[in-house]
C-alpha cells in the first residue's frame, strides 16, 4: 500500500488498471473514459478528470426531448435519492438535452487507492442505479430509437 499521495492523471490511470477497471484515452480531451459506464445505453460520456482540487467522475446520459419537463420535475428528489452524486440538466440548442452525473473526491492534501477506489465504485453504481430508474421511467435515449430515425423531428 502507498499511503496517501497526490494524485495525478498518470497515478490514477495506475490506480484504474490495478483495480482491473477498464479504461480508455481518447484523443477529444484529457479524460480517462469508464468503459463500464461508457459501453451502457443512454451514455454519452463517462470519464474521470484529474483536476487542481479533485478527482472528477462525471456522467452524461441523453434524454428525450420529450422527457426534459418531467427530469427537470423530478431534479430535486433525484438529488436526494442519490447523495453521493450532483445531478444536473445540460441543454444546449446543438445537441439533445442531457442529465449529468458527477461526484468530487477532494484529493488536494492527497488520497489513497483505497479511497480512490471506494469512489469509484461507489459513484458507478449510483450512476447505474440512475440509468436503470431512467430506462424504467423512459427518459433516456436508446441507439435504436436513433436508428430508426426518431430523432429526425428535431431538424
Amino acid at each position: 500500500m502507498l499511503g496517501v499521495v497526490n494524485a495525478d492523471a498518470e497515478r490514477v490511470k495506475q490506480w484504474l488498471q490495478q483495480a482491473n477497471i477498464r479504461h480508455y484515452i481518447c484523443e477529444h480531451c484529457h479524460g480517462l473514459h469508464l468503459s463500464e459506464l461508457q459501453e451502457r445505453d443512454g451514455v454519452v460520456d463517462a470519464r474521470v478528470f484529474v483536476e487542481e482540487d479533485g478527482i472528477l467522475l462525471t456522467t452524461e446520459l441523453e434524454l428525450r426531448p420529450s422527457a426534459l419537463f418531467a427530469v427537470q420535475a423530478e431534479l430535486t428528489r433525484l438529488n436526494m435519492a442519490y447523495p453521493s452524486i450532483k445531478l444536473f440538466l445540460d441543454v444546449s440548442d446543438d445537441s439533445l438535452p442531457r442529465l449529468v452525473a458527477c461526484d468530487l473526491l477532494l484529493s488536494r492534501h492527497g488520497v489513497s487507492f483505497e479511497q480512490f477506489i471506494y469512489f469509484v465504485q461507489a459513484t458507478v453504481d449510483a450512476t447505474v442505479q440512475l440509468l436503470d430508474e431512467g430506462q424504467e421511467y423512459h427518459w433516456l435515449i436508446w441507439p435504436d430509437e436513433m436508428d430508426s430515425g426518431a430523432g429526425e423531428a428535431l431538424h
